[in-house]
């Protein structure tokens, strides 16, 4: 089997069993096997942990794959590819802000859990989430420009990179395809949890994805 299609086949893999993780159904299972309580103070940091030692895998597999480059670019020119990546990850973290950097990340739940306080519902998907205070939607910031900006920021980091090679290639179009396909299940997800505050944000002329490109 080609290095390509091998590491295409891997990040598929990658995909799925982090999307199964995500859902409903694997969060009820755990409420039910540890308690509601136990479930919604440590899953979603448990989560986090798990995509990142499982990506971490994938890229160490990655690496012991014959690869062919399509292109590599130097000098100037990578160097702007370069901020564009730099770019990417700090529209992530301003994202992510957005929503919350206690809540998104679990510790939030963690935090309640430690000083015996009620333990509030972990994120619907990856924002926007319904602020506590006010009962808004967390809809400024890089939620201005996508209804999914923290699925969206690590394209550009995938597309930017100056070398690009064959396995690279692979892992940039499964990647960027679950992402997209990942945030139409978002979409179903945000809007059963948040109904019309949801449906006037899409109705709102925000993109679904990528900046600049349709509000469907």
């Amino acid at each position: 089997m080609r290095p390509a299609l091998k590491l295409g086949l891997a990040t598929l893999a990658y995909s799925g069993l982090h999307s199964a993780l995500a859902s409903r159904t694997a969060k009820r299972l755990a409420a039910f096997a540890f308690g509601e309580r136990f479930q919604r103070a440590f899953y979603r940091p448990f989560f986090i942990a798990h995509a990142a030692l499982s990506t971490t895998a994938l890229l160490l597999y990655a690496g012991r794959l014959p690869a062919r480059t399509i292109y590599h670019i130097r000098g100037p020119a990578a160097w702007v590819l370069r901020a564009g990546q730099i770019a990417a990850l700090a529209h992530a973290y301003a994202a992510a802000h957005e929503v919350g950097l206690a809540r998104i990340s679990g510790l939030e739940g963690v935090g309640a859990w430690a000083r015996g306080e009620e333990i509030p519902a972990g994120p619907a998907a990856q924002g926007p989430e319904r602020d506590p205070t006010s009962g808004a939607l967390t809809t400024a910031g890089p939620f201005l420009w996508s209804r999914h900006p923290l699925n969206f920021s690590p394209v550009p980091l995938f597309w930017l990179a100056p070398h690009l090679t064959t396995r690279r290639l692979a892992f940039n179009l499964v990647g960027t395809l679950y992402l997209v396909l990942g945030s139409v299940h978002e979409e179903l997800r945000l809007r059963e949890a948040y109904g019309a505050q949801y449906v006037a944000y899409q109705r709102s002329g925000v993109p679904f994805f990528f900046p600049g490109v349709g509000t469907w």
